[in-house]
């Protein structure tokens, strides 16, 4: 009589399926609760929600956004249908994004089986994209960045199941797959030219033309989508200097050439900033209210054993799969030759589409590790400490969900629902000009209904803070007549969008203008409440006045 026995092999491979499936579920879980958790929207999400909220498909497709915004046209009409079918309110807004952020979650455990080798290097992978904080984050946002870290999973997936396949079925679903990806992610455009650009390469050192001018196929129609897309969309809305110089200033466009040492070092201070973000693999960000040396800040982050991983891992494709090493680079290079151009920065939420491949080359530097003659035990303790950053921040954004989006976190609806809760008849609500845009957001997703001024921006009219105020007197002069006055700002000086930043200089330049109004408002009664109270948000505050006689 024969009895079933298992090997140890399956063994290990029914335990990291289990592993990976409980991995998958707790990214679900973190996607789901944060999704329900339904945190105000933060001003760059208003901005969009703004469009997304007042304007229809065909206007979506043909009109410039609101606050001179930008997202791809199947991103923004699927957004659109959460609103046509669920309303005006965040969760309908953020319901594609999340969709996304599941999808891209399951989807991408395949790419990470056909990249990697060993079952820990896999389970590495996936418990990255499941857990580091900035893709939790992007995956219940109002903006496309979430989605394009989808877009690139799908382009990498799309690459795994047609590379190889000559029939023309295969062909046109490739290059039908591509196409259609276009039109909900701009920066796919940097993966699908760096996957031709690898395929093609490939093709021509192994002088395979057959094979070359057969993926002509797929690469023509992703050509042809992106020219229709530039063509009657992208080509209307030219790069505005505003913004050009908003990210010049926080030195997101590469150097090049390199003029100086600063320059040179830009690319290691863009290497330490990706372990960040978008892989969320460092350990603490101090705040900046205390007086950290830059190396203690550096030091907490704990970057180092990241890099060493990630540099492994790049050695390895090199040495053992330099085909592989291809296809992820190219797209980096790619984006980087865009960004030494102005084209496209490369900060913070604007490198999410690279997430992908920067997990799978960390991923193949434990891959490596885990190939190494050392103890197993030295192996596992590797992993986890490489693992634990992510996980310990996304357990302290459920603990405390005041961390969750850093400082993205809003409390605009919370204000505006505590001022409808003490309410009374002769209040007169003031907005001052620098919380415009998620003030009218909710006014009208919530219907709240106020007697409101909403503020003047003087700021160009103006030649000094007493001339400001003085053309602020209109605003001011509404007061009158009311027995209590709600004043809500943003606590900082703020921006415009379309504004050159910094101008005009007499308000931003060593000038605490947001201060100095509210202080010039303090003068016409007395405080009585101040929500939300202490350094809870720097996102908006409220302040309630009994007005003097006047």
């Amino acid at each position: 009589m024969m009895t079933k026995t298992f090997t140890p092999v399956k063994n290990s491979q029914k335990s990291h399926t289990i592993l990976l499936s409980a991995i998958l579920l707790s990214g679900i879980f973190l996607r789901v609760f944060h999704y329900f958790d339904n945190r105000s929207l933060w001003e760059d999400e208003v901005f969009l929600a703004s469009s997304l909220i007042h304007m229809d498909f065909l206007q979506l497709a043909t009109l410039p956004l609101e606050y001179q915004q930008r997202a791809p046209v199947g991103f923004l009409w699927l957004s659109r249908l959460g609103v046509v079918l669920f309303g005006k309110k965040e969760l309908a807004l953020r319901l594609f994004p999340f969709l996304c952020g599941i999808a891209s979650l399951l989807l991408f455990v395949p790419v990470a089986r056909h990249f990697l080798r060993s079952g820990r290097s896999i389970v590495a992978a996936v418990f990255i994209a499941a857990f580091a904080p900035p893709l939790v984050y992007h995956a219940v946002e109002v903006k496309q960045y979430g989605t394009e870290f989808l877009a690139t999973v799908l382009c990498l997936l799309l690459y795994i199941n047609h590379i190889g396949k000559t029939d023309v079925k295969n062909l046109v679903l490739w290059g039908l797959g591509g196409a259609a990806i276009l039109w909900f992610s701009f920066s796919s455009l940097f993966v699908l030219a760096g996957i031709g650009g690898a395929v093609a390469l490939t093709c021509i050192i192994r002088k395979d033309w057959r094979m070359f001018f057969l993926y002509l196929v797929p690469f023509s129609l992703w050509l042809f989508s992106f020219v229709i897309q530039y063509v009657f969309f992208i080509s209307r809305f030219p790069e505005e200097e505003w913004l050009v110089q908003f990210w010049r200033n926080r030195e997101a466009f590469m150097p090049f050439p390199p003029r100086s040492l600063h320059d040179v070092l830009w690319h290691f201070n863009q290497i330490y900033s990706l372990v960040r973000y978008p892989i969320g693999l460092s350990w603490f960000d101090l705040d900046y209210e205390h007086d950290y040396s830059q190396v203690t800040r550096i030091l907490a982050r704990i970057p180092f054993l990241p890099i060493v991983v990630g540099t492994v891992g790049l050695a390895t494709l090199y040495f053992r799969q330099k085909r592989h090493l291809l296809l992820f680079s190219l797209p980096v290079i790619l984006a980087l030759a865009a960004s030494s151009l102005e084209f496209y920065p490369l900060r913070e939420r604007l490198t999410l589409f690279l997430a992908p491949i920067f997990i799978l080359v960390m991923a193949k530097g434990v891959e490596r590790i885990d190939a190494l003659k050392i103890s197993s035990n030295a192996k596992t303790w590797i992993v986890a400490i490489l693992l634990a950053a992510p996980l310990m921040n996304s357990v302290l954004q459920i603990w405390n969900t005041s961390l969750f989006g850093s400082y993205k976190k809003s409390m605009q609806r919370e204000v505006m629902q505590n001022i409808q809760s003490q309410y009374r008849e002769n209040d007169i609500v003031y907005v001052y000009w620098n919380d415009l845009p998620s003030y009218r957001y909710y006014e009208e997703a919530y219907n709240f209904r106020f007697n409101t001024i909403y503020g003047s921006d003087e700021r160009k009219t103006s030649s000094n803070f007493n001339s400001y105020l003085k053309n602020m007197s209109g605003d001011f002069q509404k007061f009158q007549g009311h027995e209590r006055l709600w004043y809500i700002y943003k606590p900082y000086n703020g921006l415009k969008l379309g504004d050159i930043e910094n101008e005009p200089q007499w308000y931003y330049r060593n000038v605490d203008a947001v201060g100095k109004v509210l202080g010039h408002i303090s003068k016409m009664g007395t405080l009585q409440e101040v929500f939300p109270s202490g350094k809870t948000t720097d996102d908006v505050k409220v302040c309630l006045f009994e007005l003097s006689v006047q």
